[in-house]
Formats: C-alpha cells, structure tokens, sequence
C-alpha cells in the first residue's frame, strides 16, 4: 500500500493527538488502578454507576433479555481476576479500577478471540 503525503500527514496529526490525549485518558484509571492495590481490594461495579447503566451492566447475565447466553467471562474485554464474595470476578476494560461479576453481561460483550 502506497501512502501520499496528504494521507501521511493525516496520520500524523492523528497518532500526536492520541499521543497528546493518552495521559489525561489514562489518569484516572491509573489513580483507580494504585488506590485499589493500595489497600489490597478492588471495588465491585455497581450496576448503578453512570457507565454501568449507559452500557446496561447487569450483575446476572441470565436476567438479561440480550445477553443470548454471553456473560462477562467469555467476554473480550474480561479478564480473571479470582473470587471475591463467593463469586469469580474479573478486570473490564470498560470500567476501569473497578471488577465485574464473571457472571454479569452487559452490551459491549465482545466473543473473546
């Protein structure tokens, strides 16, 4: 694939604005990320919290009507983190500094490839 200067260009301005962005995007899930190792527990997502509900997180994937049998656990996204509570909970990319119920869905699932 050939490039052109003006596609060049382009591409530039939109990896030094990324570059540029990163850290005050990072940040707060960096801060999350310290103040939860800090004291040796992550927070559970509260299905109340403003992105849980824009993405319609809900705690049991069975009582979801579009979850098609996909919960968090087979999700992209998840990653396993252990037990906490009696239940397996995992890191979301999604909500950061905060785990999920492996069991929970919400509709972001992406399959895991």
């Amino acid at each position: 694939m050939s490039m052109n200067r003006r596609s060049f260009i382009g591409r530039l301005i939109q990896v030094s604005g990324f570059a540029l962005l990163a850290p005050s995007l990072l940040r707060p899930a960096l801060a999350a990320g310290e103040a939860a190792s800090s004291n040796g527990t992550v927070p559970m997502l509260d299905p109340k919290d403003s992105t849980a509900s824009a993405v319609k997180y809900v705690v049991d994937a069975k009582k979801s009507k579009t979850s098609k049998g996909n919960k968090c656990a087979t999700c992209q996204f998840f990653t396993a983190k252990g037990n906490q509570g009696g239940k397996d909970v995992g890191a979301c990319l999604i909500f950061a500094g905060k785990y999920v119920n492996a069991g929970g869905f919400c509709n972001s699932w992406a399959k895991k490839v």
